[in-house]
């Protein structure tokens, strides 16, 4: 399923490429996540020979994976992802720019909305991030031996 997501991203930016363009995102990953997206990539670009494979395609697929995810799952676990980085220094990499779809663009500012609502202020870049390492997670779950 994840790489299926992670397919289904590809060629929707490069479908893209001449069209419409997808949303811009500025997100801040962790250095430790930054780094494993990183390394999947290289690993994925050689295994399945996707020369144009970018960072974007994974956060836009993760994003789509736990679209599902009840609020409050996403909440826990962004605020256990906080406590085990906490009094870290420099523990997150400098802001890059993503593309994401459309639709994962609305759902992260509805998303936005609702951690408002459950007053979690500051937990949003925590989400983002457990949200990559779990899709990172299911990657080499599926991944062949």
């Amino acid at each position: 399923m994840a790489y299926y997501e992670l397919a289904k991203s590809y060629r929707l930016a490069q479908a893209t490429r001449t069209g419409n363009k997808n949303a811009k995102r500025n997100i801040r990953l962790h250095d430790d996540v930054a780094t494993a997206v990183n390394r999947q990539m290289v690993k994925d670009k050689r295994m399945l020979g996707l020369r144009n494979l970018k960072p974007s395609h994974y956060l836009d697929a993760a994003i789509t994976l736990v679209r599902d995810v009840p609020v409050a799952d996403l909440i826990k676990a962004a605020d256990d992802f906080r406590d085990q980085h906490l009094g870290e220094e420099g523990g997150s990499a400098s802001a890059n720019h993503y593309s994401i779809s459309t639709t994962n663009d609305v759902w992260l500012d509805d998303m936005m909305d609702e951690l408002l609502l459950a007053k979690t202020t500051g937990l949003h870049g925590h989400m983002i991030n457990v949200i990559v390492q779990s899709f990172l997670g299911q990657l080499q779950a599926e991944a062949p031996a």
